[in-house]
This record gives structure tokens, C-alpha cells and sequence, in this order.
């Protein structure tokens, strides 16, 4: 999907409402808001999932083109309705639940992997990651991090979220402040090869485990070892 412009979103966003009151008729503006929460931004949310929107070569909403395309079905309630069922999240919730996993990476970058060298606090970032993607985790990072942390200390699955102890850092000496600093800046650059699939390959996609060469749990022999950075060691599952 190529895309648009300001103008051309103002347009399209236009244009559907226009589109919904023709199909509805004047009275129904109401009931489509209500139902559907008719917004500017779910109807340009609402164009930019249509697979066969009409834009010229510039990526310009083409109207005329769009008028002309009799296999559309014509924009309702119930397209509206369904639409929002189907998972539209409105831009600030997004931006709400992005920042918030963030944090929770970064948090646990800085307390899990802040004495490490960049590319092992990088790598804690990755199981993390890897997690999230694994369908034996949960589907978030903040669900990941925070993995049975309510069923009490040495229950979840990172100690620092069930210890009993503040997770916040960064009010400490200067050390402290920039390990704080650097973890928000891993985090962040982290969440952004995610957003466009890509990866660091600094550890496999795999690999969902690890621990400090300090400990030597039972676990750790029912797993394969696959790289050691710094004072962790990672293991995939057999």
C-alpha cells in the first residue's frame, strides 16, 4: 500500500463519510457514530487496510477511480462495525500500549544485563523478544517480563520483577543514570527492528533462556547451548 498525503487522508476521509451518509441516508449519520465510533481517524485508519484503494503513481488518492470501482461494497455501519471488531486500536491506545512496552524492556535490560557489555544487554533484549514470539509465552513484552510475578518471590521468570524491590532506577550516582539512559536507548532501537522484522543475530531466534556463569541450574542440560556473551550463557530448546 503506497502512502498518502495529508491532503489526500482529509480527502478519503471525506469522501467515505460521504459515502456511509449516501448509503445510510441522512438519519443514520447518528446511529454509524454510535455503533462505529465514525471518526476522521478510523475512516483513514479504515482506508489504509483497503487492499484495492485507488492511488495514482504519486500515491495521491485518486476519488473519481474510487467512485468508479462498482465491485466496492458500499461503506457502512456494519462494514464500520466490523472493522473495529476486528482489531482497530485507535492511534493513542497504540501509542499508550508502545511506551509501555518499552519500559518494561527497558526495565528489564537495566536489571537483568546493566553490567554487561552493549551487545549482552542486547542480547537479554532478544530472548525477551524471542519470547514474546514463542507461543509458550505471553504475547507482550510486559506479559513476558512480568511472567508470574503475582504468584510471589522466586516465582517469575526474571527475579528482579518479584523480589519485592523497586524496579525503577536511574536516581543513583552518574553510573547508574547512564546504565538507566542506555537501557531506554536499546530498548527503543530494539522495539524499532522489531516494527520492521528485522533482527541482530547476535543470539538465534530461538534461544529463550539463559542465566549467569555464576549459577548452574538443572535446566540448563535439558537445553541447547547456543552462544555465550559476557556472564550469561543462552540456550534454545532441544
Amino acid at each position: 500500500m503506497k502512502r498518502f498525503g495529508r491532503a489526500g487522508t482529509k480527502l478519503a476521509a471525506g469522501l467515505l463519510l460521504a459515502l456511509a451518509l449516501l448509503a445510510s441516508g441522512p438519519a443514520a449519520a447518528e446511529d454509524v457514530t454510535e455503533v462505529a465510533a465514525l471518526t476522521p481517524e478510523l475512516l483513514t485508519s479504515y482506508v489504509t487496510h483497503l487492499p484495492t484503494a485507488s492511488f495514482d503513481r504519486n500515491g495521491t488518492f485518486d476519488p473519481q477511480t474510487w467512485v468508479q470501482r462498482t465491485e466496492r461494497p458500499a461503506l457502512t455501519e456494519a462494514l464500520l462495525a466490523d472493522y473495529v471488531a476486528g482489531g482497530y486500536v485507535p492511534t493513542l491506545a497504540r501509542v499508550e500500549t508502545l511506551r509501555s512496552e518499552r519500559s518494561c524492556l527497558a526495565t528489564a535490560i537495566y536489571h537483568e544485563a546493566r553490567g554487561e557489555p552493549e551487545i549482552g544487554q542486547w542480547a537479554v533484549a532478544d530472548v525477551i523478544l524471542n519470547r514474546v514470539a514463542s507461543s509458550r509465552y505471553p504475547s507482550s513484552i510486559c506479559g513476558v517480563v512480568y511472567q508470574n510475578a503475582d504468584k510471589g518471590k522466586y516465582r517469575c521468570q526474571f527475579s528482579f520483577a518479584c523480589d519485592g524491590k523497586p524496579d525503577d532506577g536511574g536516581d543513583g550516582n552518574r553510573i547508574v543514570r547512564e546504565s538507566w539512559i542506555r537501557a531506554h536507548m536499546i530498548a527503543e532501537a530494539a522495539l524499532r527492528q522489531q516494527q520492521v522484522g528485522a533482527r541482530t543475530e547476535m543470539i538465534p531466534e530461538t534461544a529463550l533462556f539463559y542465566h549467569t556463569v555464576s549459577v548452574s541450574p538443572q535446566w540448563a542440560g535439558k537445553l541447547k547451548r547456543v552462544a555465550s556473551i559476557g556472564s550469561h550463557v543462552f540456550y534454545a530448546p532441544l
